[in-house]
């Protein structure tokens, strides 16, 4: 079966006959209103050639020449290599021109490919704006929005955003994606439009933006431990070996550097694991076992329905991590995705500076 080549916004949705003649028509209409009749004659020469062209393959050639790499090509299309390099032999054939040849660094642009490449961009933006009009409205928007962020983050935010987009954009269906180890990667092949976390660093070519600061910490439920940190603050010697238990989210966002930090903070840089989990807020319940402590932003304490903000012991120094919004600008559909962006951006700005403790 041929795979099918996906247009600038998305993976595997081609154009269609419709869109192409619907964009033919723009251009068509415009040109023969406003030129001399040798301009319309030369379009309509233009257009029986392009007839004889499929113009998906635009789409492929404008990754290949970005990636200059058949195989990065077919991850960023969603494509086999097999198919990628199918869809570069009759890109060659079109153009007339290898377009990518062989060097001592991988493979090197021809100069008609360069060529092509500074004109391909701006043709393939205008062709999406076209299709998707001038003006986004959120009320006649059709599609799914897919976004992954921790379990806990995604309780102080998931009711407010299923209430803003019953009233403004009823015709959007929200997905949410648990956190997952290989979420960028599922960003970058388009599988998904969001990611939310405390990231570090942000693998390109991905986009992200801090939108918040936000303190984590050293917590446990366990209100032994207060004892035991006052001796090691008076300079007492302990005879027993270190009592903590650290729990560790298996998805952590962060970089490992904080939690060593923290647990020198506290003398406690040999305690062993007793949990790991790919559910921050189970993470979380698990507190309430003796001496069990791990590393949690301030904002966690909300999802404890038995527990009250007091009840937690935090331990050594809070640590500030930037909430980043990471997207994929090679979306299916920017509008959409900018709007809701913007839309999750001030609904977690808005519930985090709730959450002081």
């Amino acid at each position: 079966m041929k795979e099918p080549v996906c247009d600038p916004k998305g993976h595997g949705r081609p154009f269609s006959h419709h869109h192409l003649c619907q964009l033919f028509y723009f251009i068509y209409s415009r040109l023969v209103i406003n030129s001399p009749l040798e301009l319309v004659n030369a379009f309509r020469e233009k257009i029986d050639q392009l007839k004889d062209c499929d113009l998906n393959l635009l789409i492929a050639l404008s990754v290949l020449l970005k990636e200059a790499h058949v195989t990065k090509a077919a991850k960023e299309l969603g494509l086999s290599q097999s198919a990628m390099s199918q869809v570069l032999k009759r890109l060659r054939l079109m153009f007339e021109d290898p377009l990518l040849v062989k060097s001592h660094n991988g493979m090197t642009l021809t100069s008609k490919a360069s060529a092509i490449e500074g004109e391909l961009k701006p043709i393939l933006n205008r062709v999406i704006s076209i299709l998707e009009g001038d003006r986004f409205n959120p009320a006649t928007a059709q599609g799914r929005i897919r976004v992954m962020m921790n379990d806990v983050l995604a309780q102080l935010c998931i009711t407010q955003l299923i209430s803003e987009l019953d009233k403004h954009a009823p015709g959007i269906e929200l997905e949410y994606v648990t956190q997952k180890t290989d979420g960028f990667k599922m960003l970058r092949r388009g599988h998904l439009d969001l990611i939310v976390g405390f990231y570090d660093s942000v693998p390109k070519p991905i986009r992200s933006q801090a939108i918040s600061r936000y303190p984590w910490q050293l917590v446990t439920l366990d209100p032994q431990v207060n004892d035991y940190i006052d001796k090691i603050h008076n300079g007492q010697s302990i005879i027993e070996e270190d009592p903590f238990k650290l729990l560790r989210y298996q998805y952590q966002e962060h970089n490992q550097v904080h939690m060593i930090n923290a647990l020198k903070a506290i003398n406690a840089e040999e305690a062993s694991y007793a949990l790991t989990s790919g559910s921050l807020s189970t993470m979380t319940q698990a507190l309430t076992a003796p001496y069990t402590v791990t590393l949690l932003p301030h904002y966690s304490v909300k999802i404890f329905e038995k527990h009250k903000a007091e009840d937690f012991i935090w331990l050594g120094d809070t640590i500030e991590l930037d909430l980043k919004v990471c997207w994929n600008e090679h979306n299916r559909n920017l509008k959409l995705q900018k709007w809701f962006r913007q839309l999750i951006s001030s609904i977690l700005i808005k519930q985090l500076s709730n959450t002081e403790i």
